[in-house]
């Protein structure tokens, strides 16, 4: 990954956290840890912790994107002794669109899930 792509990654990663704080949501960065990685934000939402992936690129590869947040979500879980996995998302840069317009990715069951634990 050039320089450029970390900026622009990292850049990305600080506007969203800030306009997750500015709507009053407890939002930290997750420092990288490489193959342990445990994603690029942390949330928490009424109580609840959910993990972000967050992409800043052109080309959209949302199988691979998926695979890391799953992964990462999985890491985080383990190395804080939490069962079980904390839900994870995908937040994928909307080009010429300001940071509330990001698409956000999760699968099919994991949708269910969500809305069953939110009833």
């Amino acid at each position: 990954m050039s320089a450029k792509n970390k900026r622009k990654g990292a850049s990305f990663e600080l506007d969203v956290m800030k306009w997750f704080r500015s709507k009053g949501v407890n939002a930290e960065r997750l420092r990288l840890s490489g193959q342990k990685d445990e994603g690029d934000l942390v949330v928490i939402i009424a109580g609840e912790t959910f993990i972000l992936e967050l992409k800043n690129t052109k080309v959209l590869n949302l199988p691979q994107f998926w695979r890391e947040a799953v992964v990462e979500a999985q890491n985080y879980a383990t190395a804080r002794g939490i069962k079980p996995a904390p839900l994870s998302y995908v937040v994928v840069k909307r080009r010429s669109a300001g940071i509330e317009q990001a698409w956000v990715v999760q699968d099919l069951q994991q949708w269910l899930e969500d809305k069953y634990a939110n009833t």
